[in-house]
């Protein structure tokens, strides 16, 4: 299969592709059809749409460099690019966007994907009043780029727009949702998709820089900083928001780019040394996690690697995608807009194949015989069929080994692993795992959870979050939080009491509402009066589904057979301590108290009378087996003695007829 970015075969100096003809698939984007890596002297266009020179002084721009001979469009609505687009799908659950405040207490999880019923915890950042920029800013670091990230595109249609150049700056007309609330977009940009994030080849790429201009608010020179094309001098994020785009102020203010000149060849191009399969350590950058137990991030020494990376194998040998990027993330079930069957790259389509092709195509199907890759088909030998109904196949195989409690968990999508900031582990947001949880089609899998922190106001049966940018206006001054919530509001249940009704008070007020409420770890705190008009803090009764635990499932790392649950015989599983059902996990969030522990049953909906029979069925099985073999054994001999004794009567009575005759 093609694998992301498909090689580019010629780069023209205009606007359209120097190619007279049509590429082997009829569109007029570049192939090379070969196995081997293209190799990428190519012209570098400007976010003006201009060829790009030692001398220029604007950032390239991926959209017009790589866009003259890749499908930009096409690629821009792939898996991980439409994550800031409206009403994408979502398919199997996913980590949402976790919008942190350490200051006000706040771990509010967002998508802009189309939620399940189950998962009314996860909020659409439009419906509580965050603006793409409020979200492009926030989370732009760990986002390719591309969907409300580009200025250039429409927030209804999500089509580009014209853009605006001015002053010789990469200025962009702002969407229509977020021009009201967004003026920044004239001065920091498109956060365009940066295809170099994952085909520049390793150590040519540095995300750090990345992370910096981001947070600088220089969206269009991010991508130009990474590669070191150039050195950018200055920050968008020092220019208000008032200041006039043509001023000539303005315009001194706005980053300075001096590229390289030894990067360009007598021609004017310049090499981009890139792969077309992404190297692992591009995946890591948003998909890495570590353990927190005892308060500390557990040493990585401690941990064995997932097998499969261990045996060599890379993340795209099994999260492939063609051009359209729609990345395969390897869950039974996962439909591919290409019409291709992608069974074989999920666990057990790969481990033990399939009877039947899924499109029945034979021309779009990838061969269903097991064994892919070189992977084992394993025997699973005395298992009964229902586990493979019941379970997934991580449930045994997949994530850190289970213990007797959920411990803590940091993603780099959450906490920003990877990053040079200092972590000490308990930062917000707080995720746990693993926690054996069923999806949809019915089957236990391990899963991350968190439990929402927010600041919101009742309406009707349900509480809506305000925006956390507003909420931190309107509680500074009842808060008065230099840093930390949980350090200087949560320490102990008097303070908290004192500074959530003074910050609920002043919510109320500031948004015209009734009844404010903060959410944390599943309860629900907001005022109540006494009779004598006293205002206290109470916690309100009432289930309220936006302060349900929010889950999603996990695969990696990947466990060897020998360290699978259930390697241990049925009792490991199937007893009072199994930890798959045994375990518990406790709500945290950054409110003082401690919540009561749940347990997996619990959580999987399964009867504690029915799982208590059912273990005692099976902690007395070895026993019935060896009183069962034994009363076997015993009936066998009286039935051999019995055997033996008319054996020799029957010789006994032949023997006296012989005598008889004779």
């Amino acid at each position: 299969m093609e694998l992301m970015f498909v090689a580019i075969a010629v780069i023209c100096a205009s606007g359209l592709p120097a190619r007279t003809g049509l590429a082997a698939d009829g569109s007029r984007f570049a192939h090379s059809d070969s196995s081997s890596r293209y190799v990428h002297w190519i012209d570098l266009y400007d976010t003006s749409n201009r060829k790009i020179t030692g001398e220029s002084t604007l950032p390239y721009s991926p959209r017009n460099t790589c866009g003259r001979c890749h499908d930009y469009e096409t690629i821009s609505h792939g898996w991980h690019f439409n994550a800031f687009a409206a009403g994408s799908k979502q398919g199997r659950p996913s980590e949402p966007w976790i919008w942190t405040d350490a200051r006000t207490g706040t771990q509010l999880p967002l998508s802009y994907r189309e939620q399940g019923p189950d998962r009314t915890s996860v909020f659409q950042p439009r419906e509580i009043g965050l603006s793409p920029w409020q979200m492009t800013s926030q989370f732009g670091a760990r986002f390719p780029g591309g969907g409300f990230g580009e200025a250039t595109v429409s927030s209804e249609t999500n089509e580009p727009a014209k853009d605006k150049v001015a002053n010789d700056q990469p200025t962009q007309e702002p969407s229509a949702e977020s021009a009201p609330s967004s003026p920044r977009w004239a001065f920091a940009g498109s956060l365009e998709v940066d295809c170099m994030l994952c085909h520049a080849s390793p150590g040519n790429y540095d995300f750090e820089t990345r992370r910096s201009q981001i947070a600088d608010e220089n969206f269009a020179w991010a991508p130009t900083a990474a590669l070191r094309l150039a050195s950018i001098d200055g920050n968008v994020s020092r220019i208000k928001d008032d200041a006039d785009p043509k001023d000539e102020k303005t315009i001194a203010a706005m980053p300075k780019v001096s590229y390289d000149a030894d990067r360009f060849d007598a021609d004017g191009k310049v090499f981009f040394d890139l792969v077309r399969e992404p190297d692992n350590n591009s995946c890591f950058q948003c998909h890495s996690s570590q353990q927190v137990s005892d308060g500390k991030i557990e040493p990585r020494w401690m941990h064995d690697e997932d097998v499969h990376l261990r045996a060599g194998m890379l993340c795209i040998d099994c999260h492939r995608n063609g051009i359209e990027h729609e990345t395969v993330r390897g869950y039974e079930g996962q439909p591919h807009p290409s019409g291709t069957s992608i069974e074989t790259l999920t666990c057990s389509g790969c481990h033990l194949g399939s009877e039947a092709s899924a499109s029945g195509n034979a021309s779009l199907d990838i061969t269903m015989r097991a064994g892919r890759l070189g992977s084992p088909r394993p025997l699973h030998a005395g298992l009964p069929p229902v586990h493979f109904e019941r379970l997934a196949c991580t449930a045994c195989h997949g994530g850190p080994a289970p213990r007797e409690e959920a411990i803590r968990v940091m993603t780099s999508l959450a906490h920003s692993l990877g990053s040079s900031d200092h972590r000490t582990g308990s930062e917000l947001p707080q995720l746990q795992g693993s926690v054996f949880a069923k999806l949809d089609d019915g089957k236990i899998y391990p899963q991350r959870v968190m439990w929402p922190a927010y600041w919101g106001t009742i309406e009707g049966d349900s509480i809506k979050p305000r925006s956390p940018a507003d909420v931190y206006d309107w509680t500074r001054k009842s808060l008065r939080v230099r840093k930390d919530f949980m350090d200087e509001v949560a320490k102990d249940q008097k303070t908290f009491d004192e500074k959530v009704l003074g910050a609920l008070s002043a919510i109320e007020k500031e948004s015209g509402t009734e009844r404010a409420v903060y959410v944390s770890a599943g309860q629900v705190y907001g005022k109540t009066k006494n009779e004598a008009g006293a205002e206290s803090l109470e916690i309100l009764t009432g289930k309220f589904s936006q302060t349900e635990m929010v889950a999603w499932p996990t695969a990696h790392n990947v466990r060897p057979a020998g360290w699978s649950l259930g390697v241990g015989g049925c009792v490991e599983c199937h007893s009072d301590g199994g930890k798959i059902f045994a375990s518990t996990v406790t709500p945290i969030g950054p409110s003082p108290g401690v919540q009561q522990p749940i347990d997996m049953a619990s959580i999987q909906g399964i009867d504690a009378n029915q799982r208590l029979l059912w273990n005692q069925l099976f902690a007395g099985r070895t026993s019935f087996k060896v009183m069962v073999a034994i009363s076997l054994a015993v009936v066998l001999g009286v039935l051999l003695a019995g055997l033996g004794s008319a054996a020799t009567m029957f010789a006994a009575r032949r023997l006296a007829g012989s005598e008889k005759t004779s």
